[in-house]
């Protein structure tokens, strides 16, 4: 950059003109870098050197004028050319204006960027283990809570969701308010880790050795600048924080470079700093499978909904998409949901649909492995509700009216052989309240009751029981299996909103729910201790959710 400050004017006084461009322009151009820390790639970088020609230009033209206004007095000064300088400004233009047009000129090969795959097969089951019940909001909502007397110098900063321990869990670094809380501390005690699987699983918070990296620290101290000041000849495209094998806060600094004028951007590397001790290793693309087993991410997800539009909508390049939009789809939202798929891989998830905004079907979705960035674009589920579809239908069903919840991040899950959106519901504070799932196909809604023990199983079994799952009677310890029929002793029981009503058995983990107690008044009148015998459905293995109870006896009432 600071090539831009040269003297074109090579006439006697050429040093002299040289050194005051130095002596100003260096030390602005040093605090701008350090404050601004601009991407060093190249050949894009050189258009930065018109952040320094251009006042360069002006300087020497305001110069050249001076010079003309004193020659028409003394013949013998010479004055100033400005051609050099107007040259310059025009070959750097030119490199500007062709970096800009390159993603219009090349939007085929912004498409192309994307390493996408198309199958017109079923996408992997996921996993209903770990199915991502809730929201960042809930998140948010949660961390708060567990901060304390912290809260005098620390914030939550952002979320990132990611696999720790094979469960999907959201993780937050404490940062600083700010410079004097910075000043007075110097480190971030740790971090907020709540589980993105188990809504009634309190938030912990994390304190391991004390962080000194952070997004919010200043100075030297700065994450960014402090992987910059060694990487940056490449582009920081994202910093998150994730947790290695023992829990402790490792960040990962993806870095990368665009391909395609300014955009385009391909991921060339990755960064694992220790936030303790700033030790950096630096793992190139090609050595991504040596990665640790616990990086669960290192696409961006904002890079992973470029590539997503990209694919989508310059299938057959620029023109198409402004004018006959033929084979064009988009994402549906414009964000991307991680979850765990089929054989435990964190994916990037979005649905697709037509450029018609109002559209609210799906013309298929993606799933992106977030460690390799491949990507397979799912064409089986075409013309079933999307994303926006699934929200809409809950929204409008009447207890989510009601009880003025919010329904978020909706996520398709293959559930007992259906594509079925997830949709977790909040309360305006952001506190998760329920779960409601939605059968893409016809866009039935079922809301699980906030009052159950577990509203998420409450939904799932409430689903099942719609679609008519018959799965054989499982092992259930203490409780005997005869013929579809559990006998066993209430150890709990309680009413829920309705008619239902939810029990357990000693010995037994199963949560049972008898949908409509009015049908058996013995179900009404049993207590804990009482033998009781019932005909059961259980769901599939891997899928919490309350046993179907019906034809329920009690022995206490036997004559």
């Amino acid at each position: 950059m600071a090539l831009g400050l040269i003297n074109l004017d090579f006439s006697p006084g050429w040093w002299r003109g040289q050194r005051l461009r130095l002596l100003i322009g260096v030390p602005v151009l040093l605090v701008y870098c350090y404050l601004q820390m601009p991407a060093l790639v190249f050949p894009q970088a050189f258009t930065l050197l018109l952040l320094t020609l251009v006042p360069n230009a002006a300087y020497a033209f305001l110069l050249s004028t001076r010079r003309a206004m004193v020659a028409r007095r003394i013949v013998s000064i010479r004055r100033s050319s400005l051609l050099p300088y107007l040259i310059a400004l025009a070959i750097l233009g030119a490199l500007a204006a062709v970096l800009a047009i390159a993603p219009v000129v090349d939007a085929g090969g912004l498409r192309d960027v994307a390493a996408v795959t198309t199958s017109v097969g079923l996408p992997p089951n996921a996993e209903l283990k770990h199915i991502r019940v809730v929201p960042e909001e809930a998140a948010q909502f949660a961390g708060e809570k567990v901060i304390g007397q912290l809260g005098t110098y620390y914030e939550v900063g952002t979320y990132n969701i990611q696999v720790d321990g094979g469960k999907l869990v959201w993780v937050a670094p404490l940062e600083f308010h700010g410079l004097i809380q910075w000043l007075s501390r110097r480190t971030s005690p740790g971090v907020i880790v709540v589980s993105a699987e188990n809504p009634d699983a309190g938030a912990e918070l994390r304190q391991r050795a004390p962080m000194r990296y952070i997004p919010s620290a200043l100075l030297n101290d700065n994450l960014y600048r402090h992987v910059y000041m060694t990487y940056g000849a490449e582009q920081i495209l994202e910093t998150t924080l994730q947790l290695d094998d023992a829990g402790n806060p490792q960040y990962l600094c993806t870095l990368g470079r665009p391909t395609i004028g300014w955009t385009g951007q391909k991921v060339t590397a990755v960064v694992i700093v220790d936030p303790a001790t700033g030790t950096m290793r630096r793992v190139p693309r090609e050595q991504f499978a040596s990665l640790p087993h616990w990086v669960s991410r290192v696409y961006p997800a904002d890079l992973a909904l470029a590539y997503n539009e990209w694919f989508g909508l310059y299938v057959h390049g620029l023109w198409n998409s402004m004018l006959a939009r033929r084979d064009v789809h988009v994402p549906a939202r414009d964000e991307v949901f991680g979850l765990l798929e089929g054989e435990g891989t964190f994916v990037w998830f979005v649905d697709h649909t037509s450029p018609s905004r109002t559209d609210q079907s799906m013309t298929g979705f993606t799933y992106m492995d977030t460690v390799d960035g491949k990507i397979t674009y799912y064409t089986s589920s075409g013309g079933e509700f999307n994303s926006a579809g699934a929200e809409n239908a809950v929204a409008s069903n009447p207890i989510v009216r009601q009880g003025k919840l919010i329904p978020t991040q909706p996520i398709l899950y293959a559930a007992f052989g259906e594509n079925t959106w997830v949709v977790p519901l909040v309360a305006d504070t952001g506190k998760y309240q329920t779960l409601a799932l939605v059968q893409a196909k016809n866009g039935h809604v079922v809301v699980g009751s906030a009052a159950a023990p577990s509203p998420q199983n409450d939904a799932f079994a409430q689903y099942a029981a719609f679609l008519g799952v018959k799965t054989p009677v499982g092992d259930r310890r203490a409780a005997t299996t005869t013929a579809g029929v559990v006998h066993g002793t209430i150890e709990r029981i309680a009413p829920a909103v309705g008619n239902a009503l939810y029990f357990t058995l000693n010995g037994d983990a199963t949560i049972y729910v008898l949908r409509d107690a009015t049908a058996s008044p013995q179900a009404l009148l049993a207590r804990a201790g009482d033998s009781v015998a019932f005909h059961t459905k259980h769901l599939p293995n891997g899928v919490h959710g309350p046993a179907v109870a019906a034809d329920f006896t009690d022995s206490a009432f036997r004559r």
